[in-house]
């Protein structure tokens, strides 16, 4: 049985973690170095967490703390990734990774590429698929995770080194087009962008 600190947002990935035999504490909220060594967590998983963990927390965990992201990376690191994948017309998909001091620039375990047709999505539909394949990615790759079986792919050695990151403020200049909110149609949405020459 593994002691689990799953940072983030409750999901199912709880109940799944823990019908395996493990115990789970969940926190979305900042952790400390002292926090991890008092409760002698074993592994970390990361889902939609919103803080980067320092070197003096992930040194504790080799090999041992994976992050759940959204995009198929070295391709819109950071925030917003569906949102980004279309606007700059990269690729779509999701990334369970090892977690650095830099922001989602850890070693690949396992990716999946997956392709949207924008006339018949929302950026909350896309949004949703994009959430049941990282899951479902999860579920598939655990038993590799926690044996520290799986690989360790740097992303450099992917998409011939390409990649991209956005802040959670480089969207603003775009919200107002959004005319339904995250239930816009993309290919509509990305029509809009063009006659306004905003991409």
């Amino acid at each position: 049985m593994a002691k689990i600190l799953y940072l983030g947002v409750e999901s199912e990935l709880i109940q799944f973690l823990e019908s395996d035999g493990n115990s789970v504490f969940c926190t979305a909220n900042p952790i400390d170095e002292d926090m991890v060594i008092n409760n002698k967590f074993d592994f970390i998983v990361s889902y939609r967490y919103k803080f980067i963990l320092p070197e003096q927390i992930l040194r504790h965990f080799e090999d041992a703390a994976v992050n759940l992201h959204t995009s198929l990376l070295p391709f819109n690191r950071g925030y917003d990734p569906n949102f980004w994948s279309f606007v700059d017309g990269t690729p779509n998909g999701v990334s369970i990774h090892y977690m650095t001091a830099k922001l989602d620039k850890g070693n690949i375990i396992v990716q999946k590429k997956i392709v949207f047709d924008a006339k018949l999505h929302t950026f909350e539909s896309s949004y949703e698929v994009l959430q049941e394949n990282i899951k479902q990615l999860f579920k598939e790759n655990w038993d590799s995770i926690k044996n520290k079986t799986c690989p360790k792919i740097p992303q450099e050695s992917l998409w011939d080194g390409k990649g991209t990151y956005h802040r959670s403020t480089d969207k603003n200049e775009l919200l107002p087009f959004l005319k339904n909110g995250w239930a816009t149609n993309v290919a509509e949405f990305l029509e809009i962008l063009k006659e306004n020459k905003a991409i």
